[in-house]
This record gives structure tokens, sequence and C-alpha cells, in this order.
């Protein structure tokens, strides 16, 4: 890395550089770990995407769950949702039917076929998910458990502060380096 960007570089981690944001960070690179396994060991086999297999399986913890239901409870956008319960709708994995009681609401459900391959893909999962948490103890794993029942609801809330105000007005800053590094450079 050249100095210039070393210098920029730790000066930014210097002041972002605290327990929390560190934990956070390190969440997150666990996280995009994990579902950066899915598409070599999922999506490719199964040809389904990880929001349609985030679909499917909260049809399988919940059947009969809403498009709505499924966006809370697996923090997904309601429209990433929708777009995933059309390509399962054309695969024939699920099936949507009105709510008879509400007919604004619709209802999804698994079919025979999206079952099969749900539970091809849980028992993939499962292994992933026994072989990263090997290393920890029962209790250690136990622990974890506990601190995220605590910390998600914090999450779920979506009542986070307000974030500090840019000190640039970034899009255009951005915008303007862009058209400067595609501007042909003044021949000598």
């Amino acid at each position: 890395m050249s100095d210039e960007r070393t210098t920029a570089a730790s000066g930014c981690g210097e002041a972002a550089m605290t327990t929390e944001w560190t934990v956070g960070q390190r969440m997150h690179t666990f996280s995009n770990v994990i579902y950066g396994h899915f598409f070599s060991r999922s999506e490719q086999p199964f040809g389904v995407t990880l929001p349609e297999w985030r679909v499917l399986r909260s049809l399988v913890v919940d059947p009969g769950a809403s498009q709505g239901e499924i966006a809370a409870a697996e923090s997904l956008n309601v429209m990433s949702v929708s777009r995933a319960v059309a390509g399962l709708r054309r695969k024939g994995l699920v099936a949507v039917d009105s709510d008879p009681d509400d007919r604004r609401r619709s209802i999804l459900s698994i079919t025979e076929l999206g079952a099969e391959l749900g539970q091809d893909i849980v028992d993939r999962e499962r292994l992933v998910y026994e072989h990263v948490f090997s290393a920890l103890a029962e209790e250690d794993l136990q622990q974890m458990h506990d601190l995220l029942d605590r910390i998600n609801p914090t999450i779920e809330a979506a009542s986070f502060p307000p974030s500090p105000e840019t000190n640039r007005d970034w899009p255009t800053v951005i915008s303007e380096n862009l058209a400067a590094r595609e501007s042909p450079s003044p021949t000598r």
C-alpha cells in the first residue's frame, strides 16, 4: 500500500477502533464467510439463490407464513422476498394462496418438491454450522445463543441513534472524482 493510502487508512482506523466496532465487523465477516459458501454448496448444485433459500427455509420453520412475516423473520425487505417468491413459484417449489380470512394476505406453502429440495439444503447447511461451531464447547454455544437473544431485540427495534453528519457531500465528491478520472489527460 502506498504511504498516502496507508496514512489515510490508519487515520480512519484509529477513530473507528472500539470494541463494539471490532466485534460488529467480525460478526459481519463471519456472516459473509458463511454465506459465501452458499453459492458453491447450494446455489450451483440446486439452482436456488440465497434469498430464495431464505424464503424456503422460513416456510420450513413457519408453514403458511406471509411474505411480510418472512421479510420480518429473515430481516429482508419485502421486495427481495417478493422476487424470491416469484422465482420459487416459477421453479415449482412454493405455492401462493389467498388467506380465506383476509383476501389482502397471501399464504405461502412449500410444494412437495420444495420440501424435498429444502431438506437437501438444510442437511448441507447443518454440516457447515456443525463444523464451524465445533471449535466451541456446549456452554460457549449456549452463551452465544443467550447473547444473541439480548442483542437481537435492539437490532430489530430499528431505533438506532441518528447518524452523525457527514463532513462532505460524498455523492458529489465521488461523482466529481469519477469524472476527473474518466476525462482524458492533457497531452504535454
